[in-house]
Protein backbone atom coordinates (compact mmCIF):
# COMPACT_ATOMS: atom_id res chain seq x y z
CA UNK A 1 0.00 0.00 0.00
CA UNK A 2 2.96 2.52 0.53
CA UNK A 3 4.31 1.78 -2.24
CA UNK A 4 1.92 2.74 -4.51
CA UNK A 5 0.61 5.57 -2.68
CA UNK A 6 4.98 6.56 -2.89
CA UNK A 7 4.77 6.08 -6.98
CA UNK A 8 1.68 8.14 -6.99
CA UNK A 9 3.41 11.14 -5.58
CA UNK A 10 6.57 10.17 -7.24
CA UNK A 11 4.34 10.61 -10.59
CA UNK A 12 2.72 14.13 -9.76
CA UNK A 13 5.93 15.59 -8.27
CA UNK A 14 8.33 16.99 -11.02
CA UNK A 15 11.31 15.23 -12.02
CA UNK A 16 13.97 17.82 -10.98
CA UNK A 17 12.98 16.42 -7.48
CA UNK A 18 12.83 12.47 -7.81
CA UNK A 19 16.50 12.52 -6.71
CA UNK A 20 14.88 12.60 -3.72
CA UNK A 21 11.92 10.69 -3.70
CA UNK A 22 14.65 7.85 -5.42
CA UNK A 23 16.28 7.83 -2.08
CA UNK A 24 16.33 4.59 -0.11
CA UNK A 25 16.32 6.37 3.06
CA UNK A 26 13.35 8.26 2.07
CA UNK A 27 11.74 6.09 0.98
CA UNK A 28 12.02 4.33 4.09
CA UNK A 29 10.78 7.15 6.47
CA UNK A 30 8.41 7.27 4.06
CA UNK A 31 6.97 4.10 4.26
CA UNK A 32 7.36 4.44 8.01
CA UNK A 33 5.50 7.91 8.55
CA UNK A 34 3.21 6.66 6.11
CA UNK A 35 1.86 3.74 8.48
CA UNK A 36 1.97 5.79 11.65
CA UNK A 37 -0.40 8.39 9.78
CA UNK A 38 -2.71 6.16 8.48
CA UNK A 39 -2.97 4.03 11.68
CA UNK A 40 -3.13 6.99 14.01
CA UNK A 41 -5.79 8.34 11.27
CA UNK A 42 -7.71 5.56 11.93
CA UNK A 43 -7.65 4.89 15.29
CA UNK A 44 -8.18 8.53 16.18
CA UNK A 45 -11.23 8.65 13.88
CA UNK A 46 -12.72 5.65 15.29
CA UNK A 47 -12.11 6.87 18.76
CA UNK A 48 -13.42 10.14 18.36
CA UNK A 49 -16.83 9.08 16.82
CA UNK A 50 -17.17 6.87 19.39
CA UNK A 51 -16.04 8.86 22.19
CA UNK A 52 -18.59 11.64 20.35
CA UNK A 53 -21.35 8.96 21.20
CA UNK A 54 -20.44 8.56 24.20
CA UNK A 55 -20.79 12.56 24.89
CA UNK A 56 -23.96 12.45 23.64
CA UNK A 57 -25.12 9.32 25.64
CA UNK A 58 -23.66 11.25 29.05
CA UNK A 59 -24.72 14.25 28.20
CA UNK A 60 -22.61 17.41 29.15
CA UNK A 61 -22.74 16.96 32.86
CA UNK A 62 -21.65 13.17 33.11
CA UNK A 63 -19.33 14.21 30.26
CA UNK A 64 -17.92 16.36 32.28
CA UNK A 65 -17.54 14.33 35.29
CA UNK A 66 -15.65 11.74 32.98
CA UNK A 67 -13.42 14.59 31.62
CA UNK A 68 -12.55 16.06 34.78
CA UNK A 69 -11.55 12.44 35.91
CA UNK A 70 -9.22 11.81 33.45
CA UNK A 71 -7.80 15.36 33.33
CA UNK A 72 -7.28 15.24 37.18
CA UNK A 73 -5.17 11.80 36.54
CA UNK A 74 -3.29 13.50 34.00
CA UNK A 75 -1.38 16.05 36.31
CA UNK A 76 0.27 12.75 37.08
CA UNK A 77 1.36 11.23 33.85
CA UNK A 78 4.84 13.34 34.13
CA UNK A 79 6.13 10.40 36.86
CA UNK A 80 4.61 7.95 35.34
CA UNK A 81 6.90 8.53 32.31
CA UNK A 82 10.03 9.76 34.38
CA UNK A 83 10.76 11.85 30.97
CA UNK A 84 12.78 9.15 29.68
CA UNK A 85 11.56 8.63 26.00
CA UNK A 86 13.33 11.22 24.41
CA UNK A 87 16.72 9.91 25.74
CA UNK A 88 15.58 6.24 25.25
CA UNK A 89 15.07 7.01 21.42
CA UNK A 90 17.88 9.05 21.17
CA UNK A 91 20.26 5.73 22.83
CA UNK A 92 18.38 3.15 20.51
CA UNK A 93 19.49 4.93 17.49
CA UNK A 94 23.27 6.20 18.72
CA UNK A 95 23.46 2.73 19.61
CA UNK A 96 21.06 0.02 18.99
CA UNK A 97 23.59 -3.18 20.26
CA UNK A 98 22.54 -1.90 23.45
CA UNK A 99 18.32 -2.66 22.85
CA UNK A 100 18.42 -5.01 25.60
CA UNK A 101 19.50 -3.33 28.54
CA UNK A 102 18.47 -0.41 27.36
CA UNK A 103 14.75 -1.46 27.25
CA UNK A 104 15.28 -3.15 30.33
CA UNK A 105 16.10 -0.67 32.41
CA UNK A 106 13.66 2.00 31.07
CA UNK A 107 10.95 -0.88 31.63
CA UNK A 108 11.48 -1.41 35.39
CA UNK A 109 12.17 2.79 35.87
CA UNK A 110 8.55 3.29 34.00
CA UNK A 111 7.14 0.23 36.17
CA UNK A 112 8.58 1.91 39.39
CA UNK A 113 7.38 5.46 38.11
CA UNK A 114 4.09 4.27 36.92
CA UNK A 115 3.52 2.94 40.71
CA UNK A 116 4.53 6.28 42.45
CA UNK A 117 1.48 7.62 39.77
CA UNK A 118 -0.69 5.76 41.21
CA UNK A 119 -0.52 6.42 44.81
CA UNK A 120 0.11 10.21 44.51
CA UNK A 121 -2.53 10.42 42.36
CA UNK A 122 -4.51 8.81 44.68
CA UNK A 123 -4.02 10.11 47.56
CA UNK A 124 -4.47 13.67 45.81
CA UNK A 125 -7.92 12.74 44.37
CA UNK A 126 -8.75 11.96 48.40
CA UNK A 127 -7.20 15.18 49.91
CA UNK A 128 -8.62 17.36 47.37
CA UNK A 129 -12.21 15.79 46.31
CA UNK A 130 -15.03 15.32 48.34
CA UNK A 131 -17.23 13.91 45.47
CA UNK A 132 -17.37 9.85 46.18
CA UNK A 133 -18.01 9.55 42.54
CA UNK A 134 -14.99 11.57 41.16
CA UNK A 135 -13.02 9.29 43.59
CA UNK A 136 -13.73 6.21 42.32
CA UNK A 137 -13.29 7.31 38.80
CA UNK A 138 -9.81 8.98 39.52
CA UNK A 139 -8.18 5.63 41.53
CA UNK A 140 -9.76 3.26 38.62
CA UNK A 141 -7.73 4.93 35.73
CA UNK A 142 -4.95 5.38 38.04
CA UNK A 143 -4.17 2.30 37.26
CA UNK A 144 -3.38 2.65 33.34
CA UNK A 145 -0.11 4.33 34.59
CA UNK A 146 1.29 0.74 35.79
CA UNK A 147 -0.13 -0.95 32.45
CA UNK A 148 1.55 1.74 29.97
CA UNK A 149 5.09 0.88 31.12
CA UNK A 150 5.10 -1.98 28.33
CA UNK A 151 4.93 0.66 25.85
CA UNK A 152 8.76 0.91 25.66
CA UNK A 153 8.77 -1.49 22.87
CA UNK A 154 6.89 1.43 20.80
CA UNK A 155 10.39 2.95 21.38
CA UNK A 156 12.53 0.41 19.66
CA UNK A 157 10.09 0.59 17.02
CA UNK A 158 10.00 3.96 16.22
CA UNK A 159 13.88 4.19 16.44
CA UNK A 160 14.36 1.01 14.41
CA UNK A 161 11.63 2.77 11.84
CA UNK A 162 9.49 0.04 12.32
CA UNK A 163 6.18 2.39 13.51
CA UNK A 164 4.18 0.15 11.30
CA UNK A 165 4.03 -2.32 14.48
CA UNK A 166 3.05 0.33 17.21
CA UNK A 167 0.14 1.05 14.58
CA UNK A 168 -1.29 -2.38 14.63
CA UNK A 169 -1.05 -2.31 18.39
CA UNK A 170 -2.98 0.67 18.22
CA UNK A 171 -5.53 -0.25 15.98
CA UNK A 172 -5.75 -3.73 17.71
CA UNK A 173 -6.43 -1.49 21.34
CA UNK A 174 -9.01 0.82 19.43
CA UNK A 175 -10.85 -1.34 17.73
CA UNK A 176 -11.72 -3.72 21.02
CA UNK A 177 -12.12 -0.26 23.04
CA UNK A 178 -14.81 0.75 20.84
CA UNK A 179 -16.46 -2.46 20.57
CA UNK A 180 -16.52 -2.60 24.66
CA UNK A 181 -18.10 1.51 24.87
CA UNK A 182 -20.81 0.37 22.10
CA UNK A 183 -21.81 -2.22 24.50
CA UNK A 184 -21.68 -0.28 27.74
CA UNK A 185 -23.41 2.30 25.74
CA UNK A 186 -26.30 -0.73 24.58
CA UNK A 187 -26.58 -2.11 27.99
CA UNK A 188 -27.42 1.51 29.42
CA UNK A 189 -24.31 1.47 31.80
CA UNK A 190 -22.97 4.75 33.73
CA UNK A 191 -19.51 6.58 33.49
CA UNK A 192 -17.83 4.07 35.88
CA UNK A 193 -18.12 1.27 33.31
CA UNK A 194 -16.53 3.98 30.49
CA UNK A 195 -13.78 4.46 32.66
CA UNK A 196 -12.68 0.43 33.22
CA UNK A 197 -12.61 0.82 29.26
CA UNK A 198 -10.54 3.51 28.92
CA UNK A 199 -7.88 1.63 31.60
CA UNK A 200 -7.85 -1.43 29.58
CA UNK A 201 -6.93 0.52 26.62
CA UNK A 202 -2.75 0.38 27.74
CA UNK A 203 -3.74 -3.63 28.46
CA UNK A 204 -4.77 -3.97 24.66
CA UNK A 205 -2.18 -2.30 23.16
CA UNK A 206 0.49 -3.73 25.32
CA UNK A 207 -0.32 -6.95 24.27
CA UNK A 208 -0.29 -6.06 20.53
CA UNK A 209 3.25 -4.72 21.20
CA UNK A 210 4.75 -7.67 23.04
CA UNK A 211 3.34 -9.78 19.87
CA UNK A 212 5.16 -7.47 17.54
CA UNK A 213 8.06 -7.99 19.26
CA UNK A 214 8.02 -11.39 19.52
CA UNK A 215 7.39 -11.50 16.49
CA UNK A 216 11.00 -10.03 15.43
CA UNK A 217 12.46 -12.90 17.84
CA UNK A 218 13.21 -10.80 20.32
CA UNK A 219 12.15 -11.32 23.81
CA UNK A 220 11.32 -9.77 27.10
CA UNK A 221 12.93 -12.29 29.05
CA UNK A 222 16.03 -11.10 27.67
CA UNK A 223 15.81 -7.55 28.84
CA UNK A 224 18.66 -6.37 31.66
CA UNK A 225 18.26 -3.84 34.16
CA UNK A 226 21.36 -1.89 34.80
CA UNK A 227 21.27 -0.39 38.09
CA UNK A 228 24.12 2.44 36.65
CA UNK A 229 22.32 3.00 33.34
CA UNK A 230 19.18 3.81 35.56
CA UNK A 231 21.37 6.48 37.95
CA UNK A 232 22.56 7.54 34.57
CA UNK A 233 19.12 8.02 32.47
CA UNK A 234 17.18 9.90 35.38
CA UNK A 235 20.15 12.40 35.68
CA UNK A 236 19.85 13.12 32.34
CA UNK A 237 16.15 12.52 32.09
CA UNK A 238 14.88 15.22 35.37
CA UNK A 239 14.70 18.56 33.37
CA UNK A 240 12.31 16.41 30.78
CA UNK A 241 10.49 14.70 33.45
CA UNK A 242 10.11 18.24 34.69
CA UNK A 243 9.15 19.70 31.71
CA UNK A 244 6.86 16.82 30.89
CA UNK A 245 4.84 17.36 33.85
CA UNK A 246 4.53 21.27 32.87
CA UNK A 247 3.42 19.95 29.83
CA UNK A 248 1.04 17.56 31.22
CA UNK A 249 -0.44 19.95 33.68
CA UNK A 250 -0.83 22.88 30.66
CA UNK A 251 -2.50 20.37 28.98
CA UNK A 252 -5.21 19.11 32.01
CA UNK A 253 -4.98 21.57 34.21
CA UNK A 254 -7.99 23.88 31.90
CA UNK A 255 -10.29 21.32 32.90
CA UNK A 256 -9.62 20.90 36.41
CA UNK A 257 -9.48 24.63 36.64
CA UNK A 258 -13.04 25.25 35.12
CA UNK A 259 -14.66 21.55 37.11
CA UNK A 260 -13.27 23.54 40.72
CA UNK A 261 -14.44 26.98 39.22
CA UNK A 262 -17.38 26.48 37.12
CA UNK A 263 -18.81 23.02 37.32
CA UNK A 264 -18.86 19.87 35.64
CA UNK A 265 -21.37 20.96 33.07
CA UNK A 266 -19.07 23.53 32.29
CA UNK A 267 -16.14 20.86 31.91
CA UNK A 268 -17.95 18.76 29.52
CA UNK A 269 -19.09 21.78 27.09
CA UNK A 270 -15.28 22.58 27.03
CA UNK A 271 -14.37 18.97 26.96
CA UNK A 272 -16.20 18.50 23.43
CA UNK A 273 -14.27 21.13 22.26
CA UNK A 274 -11.27 20.10 22.96
CA UNK A 275 -11.80 16.84 21.48
CA UNK A 276 -12.46 18.33 18.12
CA UNK A 277 -8.95 19.78 18.43
CA UNK A 278 -6.98 16.73 19.94
CA UNK A 279 -7.98 14.53 17.55
CA UNK A 280 -5.18 16.34 15.13
CA UNK A 281 -2.36 16.21 18.29
CA UNK A 282 -1.24 12.97 16.93
CA UNK A 283 0.17 14.60 13.23
CA UNK A 284 2.75 16.44 15.40
CA UNK A 285 3.87 13.60 16.93
CA UNK A 286 3.69 11.37 13.89
CA UNK A 287 6.23 13.50 11.88
CA UNK A 288 8.20 14.37 14.35
CA UNK A 289 8.37 10.64 15.55
CA UNK A 290 9.51 9.79 12.11
CA UNK A 291 11.55 12.01 10.85
CA UNK A 292 13.72 12.22 14.23
CA UNK A 293 15.88 9.19 13.63
CA UNK A 294 16.54 11.19 9.97
CA UNK A 295 17.60 14.72 11.79
CA UNK A 296 19.94 12.62 14.70
CA UNK A 297 21.83 11.03 11.46
CA UNK A 298 22.03 14.20 9.56
CA UNK A 299 23.79 15.40 12.36
CA UNK A 300 26.02 13.27 11.75
CA UNK A 301 26.76 13.07 8.32
CA UNK A 302 26.24 16.95 7.23
CA UNK A 303 25.73 20.09 9.21
CA UNK A 304 24.14 21.57 6.20
CA UNK A 305 21.82 18.90 5.71
CA UNK A 306 20.89 18.97 9.63
CA UNK A 307 19.86 22.57 9.52
CA UNK A 308 18.28 22.47 5.97
CA UNK A 309 16.14 19.60 7.58
CA UNK A 310 15.17 21.50 10.61
CA UNK A 311 14.21 24.22 8.39
CA UNK A 312 11.77 22.07 6.69
CA UNK A 313 10.64 21.07 9.82
CA UNK A 314 9.77 24.08 11.11
CA UNK A 315 7.73 25.32 7.85
CA UNK A 316 5.74 22.09 7.49
CA UNK A 317 4.71 22.19 10.79
CA UNK A 318 3.17 25.82 10.82
CA UNK A 319 2.14 25.39 7.52
CA UNK A 320 -0.03 22.22 8.61
CA UNK A 321 -2.11 24.03 11.55
CA UNK A 322 -2.90 27.01 9.70
CA UNK A 323 -4.38 24.84 7.09
CA UNK A 324 -6.13 23.10 9.61
CA UNK A 325 -7.66 25.95 11.62
CA UNK A 326 -9.02 27.94 8.78
CA UNK A 327 -11.86 25.06 7.81
CA UNK A 328 -12.62 24.30 11.52
CA UNK A 329 -12.99 27.99 12.70
CA UNK A 330 -15.48 28.51 9.24
CA UNK A 331 -17.77 25.03 10.14
CA UNK A 332 -17.52 25.16 13.76
CA UNK A 333 -21.13 25.42 14.64
CA UNK A 334 -22.12 23.30 12.52
CA UNK A 335 -19.79 20.47 13.30
CA UNK A 336 -20.43 21.19 16.93
CA UNK A 337 -23.97 20.32 16.24
CA UNK A 338 -23.54 17.75 13.93
CA UNK A 339 -21.22 15.42 16.37
CA UNK A 340 -22.29 16.37 19.66
CA UNK A 341 -25.61 17.52 19.14
CA UNK A 342 -27.79 20.83 20.52
CA UNK A 343 -26.70 20.12 24.27
CA UNK A 344 -23.29 20.96 23.30
CA UNK A 345 -24.16 24.21 21.08
CA UNK A 346 -21.84 26.43 23.87
CA UNK A 347 -18.77 24.99 22.59
CA UNK A 348 -18.71 26.54 19.48
CA UNK A 349 -17.09 29.90 20.59
CA UNK A 350 -14.37 27.72 22.53
CA UNK A 351 -13.31 25.88 19.87
CA UNK A 352 -13.33 28.55 17.26
CA UNK A 353 -10.46 29.93 20.11
CA UNK A 354 -8.96 26.52 20.96
CA UNK A 355 -8.12 25.12 17.49
CA UNK A 356 -5.49 28.04 16.63
CA UNK A 357 -3.50 26.70 19.80
CA UNK A 358 -2.47 23.78 17.66
CA UNK A 359 -0.43 26.56 15.45
CA UNK A 360 2.11 26.70 18.72
CA UNK A 361 1.57 23.33 19.47
CA UNK A 362 2.44 22.09 16.38
CA UNK A 363 5.64 24.52 16.31
CA UNK A 364 6.71 23.33 20.05
CA UNK A 365 6.95 19.93 18.82
CA UNK A 366 9.52 20.96 15.68
CA UNK A 367 11.55 23.34 17.91
CA UNK A 368 11.39 20.10 20.75
CA UNK A 369 13.22 18.18 18.17
CA UNK A 370 15.93 20.97 17.57
CA UNK A 371 16.38 21.14 21.43
CA UNK A 372 16.84 17.33 21.93
CA UNK A 373 19.39 16.94 18.88
CA UNK A 374 21.13 19.66 20.63
CA UNK A 375 20.62 18.24 24.26
CA UNK A 376 19.52 21.34 25.60
CA UNK A 377 17.06 19.50 27.70
CA UNK A 378 17.04 22.69 30.52
CA UNK A 379 15.80 24.56 27.54
CA UNK A 380 12.54 21.97 27.06
CA UNK A 381 12.53 22.45 31.17
CA UNK A 382 12.42 26.20 31.58
CA UNK A 383 9.73 26.84 28.85
CA UNK A 384 7.28 24.21 29.81
CA UNK A 385 7.47 25.79 33.34
CA UNK A 386 7.13 29.54 31.95
CA UNK A 387 4.43 27.97 29.05
CA UNK A 388 2.58 26.03 32.66
CA UNK A 389 2.93 29.49 35.04
CA UNK A 390 1.61 31.34 32.66
CA UNK A 391 -1.29 28.86 31.64
CA UNK A 392 -2.20 29.00 35.23
CA UNK A 393 -2.08 32.01 35.69
CA UNK A 394 -4.42 33.52 32.63
CA UNK A 395 -6.83 30.83 33.81
CA UNK A 396 -7.50 32.22 36.76
CA UNK A 397 -7.91 35.91 35.65
CA UNK A 398 -10.21 34.57 32.31
CA UNK A 399 -12.02 31.72 33.26
CA UNK A 400 -14.35 34.26 35.94
CA UNK A 401 -14.12 37.07 33.48
CA UNK A 402 -14.76 35.20 30.49
CA UNK A 403 -16.09 31.67 31.42
CA UNK A 404 -15.23 28.54 29.22
CA UNK A 405 -13.74 30.74 26.52
CA UNK A 406 -11.35 32.19 28.42
CA UNK A 407 -9.77 29.23 29.34
CA UNK A 408 -9.56 28.69 25.10
CA UNK A 409 -7.84 31.82 25.15
CA UNK A 410 -5.52 31.18 28.21
CA UNK A 411 -4.31 28.31 26.44
CA UNK A 412 -3.90 29.66 22.79
CA UNK A 413 -1.29 32.35 24.66
CA UNK A 414 0.66 29.95 26.88
CA UNK A 415 0.86 27.22 23.82
CA UNK A 416 2.84 30.00 22.01
CA UNK A 417 5.62 29.99 24.28
CA UNK A 418 7.74 27.40 23.36
CA UNK A 419 8.88 28.56 19.60
CA UNK A 420 8.48 32.35 20.59
CA UNK A 421 10.32 31.50 24.02
CA UNK A 422 13.67 29.70 21.49
CA UNK A 423 13.45 32.60 19.45
CA UNK A 424 14.28 34.90 22.33
CA UNK A 425 16.65 32.81 23.87
CA UNK A 426 18.80 32.29 20.77
CA UNK A 427 18.24 35.98 20.44
CA UNK A 428 19.24 34.89 16.31
CA UNK A 429 16.78 33.85 14.21
CA UNK A 430 18.98 33.02 11.45
CA UNK A 431 20.47 30.48 13.90
CA UNK A 432 17.31 28.84 14.72
CA UNK A 433 15.98 28.24 11.43
CA UNK A 434 19.44 28.94 9.75
CA UNK A 435 18.47 31.89 7.63
CA UNK A 436 21.98 33.96 6.40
Amino acid sequence: MTDRLFNLIKNITPRKWHWILDHDGHKRYFANMSWMFGGQMFSLLVSFFIGAWVARYLGPENYGVLNYSIAFVGIFGFISTLGVDGILNRELIKNPEKREVLLGTVFRLKLIGGILALALSVVSVMIFQSDPLIRILVILFSFSFILQSINVISNYFNANVKSKNNVRASILSTVISSLLKIIVISLGKGVIWFVVVFVLDALWQGIGLVISYRNYGLKINNWIYDKVLGKEILKNSWPLMLASAAGFIALKIDQVMIGSMLGNREVGLYAAAVKLVEVWYFVPGIICGSLFPAIVNAKKTSMKLYQNRLKNLYILMTIIPILMAIPVTLLAKPVIHFMFGNGYLESVNVLRIYIWSSVGLFLGWAVGQYLMTENLVKTIFWLNIISMILNIILNFIFIPMFGIIGSAWATLISYAVTPVGVWIIRNNLGKFINIK
